[in-house]
């Protein structure tokens, strides 16, 4: 069978890898190449299970599902082969069969919509290639579950994750590359770290020329003067600061020790987790300033396979062994009603957060006036503010007050904590 990739994406091909990043600007051509990929391995393996895997599952059908059928077409047309007839296409469950030697290739979201949580990954655990499109918006703990649930021998297991660049502390840079200054100010290029089994391609609509009409390539060019911050990073393909895109900015660290040294009020704040991590965290605030303490980042499921014995239930039983005191507020998920009994009839002081409308966004623009510390030993904050972004529109600008869910179980019970502490202190700042 005759393919032709475009030539940026050939490495995909040729080399042999067990991480790929296929990166870069619009209309490079990355999820065509993907599903080429997937079309070429799926004919030509003696073992594929393949996976089309995006953050939100029901937009794979538009993109990666429709891709994929527009490649087999695309390849009937090169080779004069109807290659069609030797599929079975199931388009309600978005999986396809390749009849000659019954190879299989599957869909799967991280989540089924905007507002679910992780689905189970487990199911994928006899893949042995992972598709995922538009990976900058997928979690680093959410991938790392995906990734660690990849364990069949019966083939070369291949995880391809193609993105539009993110700010340089996302996980897929600050994990995976290194930054390279460019020639705009705040916008980077990037090499790859040299980890062992992965490679790393930059595509950007000029590895696509041929396939762009020429009104649509002047109109890109056009960006450098009238939205330049999008023509860096959606065209060139750079990587940014983050500055305008991070929900938080500046926060900084203090030592331990000094914070327990802090004679101020302080409040717990409890984010509820079961495949998710319980996330707890002690917040002081004096003056303008908030500091925040972790304290516990682990998933019932965690707790559980830890305890020796279970006598309240893993979280409480977890508490206790921790010392976190009965009677300090503890503001807690506000939907987490089963949690919050539990944890009353526990003796805590549990109180629910706020969920009102538009609570998140005056949440976050109130953190953001005041001073925010953290200490030195909450790792789990520190990784998750460095990767806590605002959610972009169609055109790639920040909307305000939306953060992308995923890796923010800390920013979540920290906002609960200091929105209860602004009311209850009453806080102006």
């Amino acid at each position: 069978m005759k393919i032709i990739p475009s030539s940026y994406s050939k490495p995909i091909f040729t080399e042999d890898f067990y991480e790929a990043d296929v990166w870069g600007g619009r209309a490079r051509g990355g999820s065509h190449n993907i599903t080429l990929h997937a079309l070429f391995k799926m004919r030509t393996s003696i073992y594929f299970r393949g996976y089309f895997v995006r953050a939100i599952q029901s937009s794979i059908r538009d993109s990666l599902w429709q891709d994929f059928k527009d490649r087999i077409e695309e390849v009937s047309d090169i080779n004069s082969y109807d290659y069609l007839k030797d599929f079975k296409i199931n388009d309600s469950s978005m999986s396809a069969i390749y009849l000659p030697n019954g190879n299989i290739i599957k869909s799967k979201g991280f989540r089924a919509s905007t507002k679910a949580n992780t689905a189970n990954m487990k199911s994928i655990a006899g893949a042995t290639h992972v598709y995922i499109e538009e990976c900058e918006e997928v979690g680093e703990e959410e991938y790392n579950k995906l990734a660690d649930s990849l364990r069949t021998t019966k083939g070369k297991i291949q995880i391809i994750r193609s993105w539009n660049p993110p700010p340089k502390e996302h996980w897929l840079v600050r994990n995976y590359h290194n930054t390279i200054d460019s020639q705009y100010e705040g916008y980077y290029d990037l090499e790859p770290k040299g980890i062992p089994n992965h490679i790393s391609v930059k595509g950007t609509y000029y590895d696509n020329i041929k396939n762009i009409d020429h009104n649509t390539r002047a109109r890109y060019e056009r960006y450098k003067d009238t939205t330049p911050k999008y023509y860096y990073s959606q065209i060139k393909g750079l990587v940014s600061d983050g500055g305008h895109n991070k929900v938080y900015n500046n926060w900084k660290r203090v030592s331990l020790r000094d914070y327990l040294n802090m004679d101020f009020p302080a409040v717990y704040g409890l984010d509820i987790g079961d495949t998710a991590p319980n996330a707890l965290g002690e917040h002081k605030y004096n003056d303008g300033k908030f500091y925040d303490h972790e304290m516990l980042y682990k998933s019932s499921r965690q707790l559980k396979s830890e305890a020796t014995e279970i006598n309240k239930g893993v979280l409480v039983d977890k508490l206790e062994m921790l010392g976190v005191r009965k009677q300090q507020p503890m503001i807690v998920d506000g939907a987490a009603k089963d949690a919050i009994r539990e944890l009353r009839n526990a003796g805590y002081n549990a109180r629910p957060s706020d969920k009102s409308p538009g609570s998140v966004k005056s949440g976050i623009e109130f953190i953001n006036r005041a001073e925010n510390y953290y200490t030195d030993t909450s790792i789990n904050y520190e990784s998750e503010y460095n990767g806590y972004y605002l959610e972009t529109d169609q055109y790639k600008v920040p909307i305000d007050g939306k953060p992308i869910k995923g890796n923010d179980h800390l920013m979540d019970e920290s906002r609960y904590a200091k929105v209860w502490m602004r009311k209850k202190y009453r806080i102006t700042l």
